[in-house]
């Protein structure tokens, strides 16, 4: 018979198993994944249930990684083993990531121009690219008004790659 105390060892030992997935290497990583696959071909896995659980991982990866006391403790922790470390079966750098500059506040004239005519050669492309997805498949004479010269012009190649979407509730 199950006592509270052996629930809370089986409760602890899957807590520790579920940690140890997360403590592995790239290789082993690496053959777990090849693993799912296998066990997915073998018709062992239901396929939209895993692609369910993926996805759902994903987002709490997101959402943690996002989260500022998140960041912080880990930052705390790293701070105390210096700037570059290793720790289990990682290395730790600790580094600026995402720089941003902000240049409208330079002043330069000659900064200022280039921007005016990036912005409006950024915007004419966008539009050009608009019109010309619109073009028939059968293609489009263009006159050119200042030579006169006619331009056949076609839509542009479209590719995409089908797949599942998943909306977590």
């Amino acid at each position: 018979m199950l006592n509270y105390g052996t629930i809370n060892i089986l409760k602890k030992t899957k807590q520790m198993e579920l940690q140890q997935i997360f403590e592995t290497t790239k290789e082993q990583r690496v053959e777990f994944t090849h693993q799912l696959i296998e066990r997915l071909n073998a018709g062992e896995l239901d396929p939209l249930k895993t692609h369910l659980q993926v996805k759902a991982l994903e987002d709490m990866l997101e959402t943690l990684k996002a989260n500022k006391d998140y960041k912080d403790a880990v930052l705390q922790a790293a701070v105390l083993n210096g700037k570059d470390f290793e720790y289990m079966s990682a290395k730790f750098n600790i580094r600026e990531v995402g720089v941003k500059y902000d240049f409208s506040k330079c002043e330069s004239p000659a900064y200022e121009e280039i921007m005016t005519e990036y912005n409006s050669a950024a915007k004419a492309k966008k539009d050009m690219e608009e019109f010309l997805k619109k073009v028939p498949h059968q293609g489009l004479d263009i006159i050119n008004g200042v030579t006169g010269e006619v331009t056949r012009v076609y839509p542009p190649a479209k590719s995409s790659t089908t797949s599942v979407a998943v909306s977590l509730k």
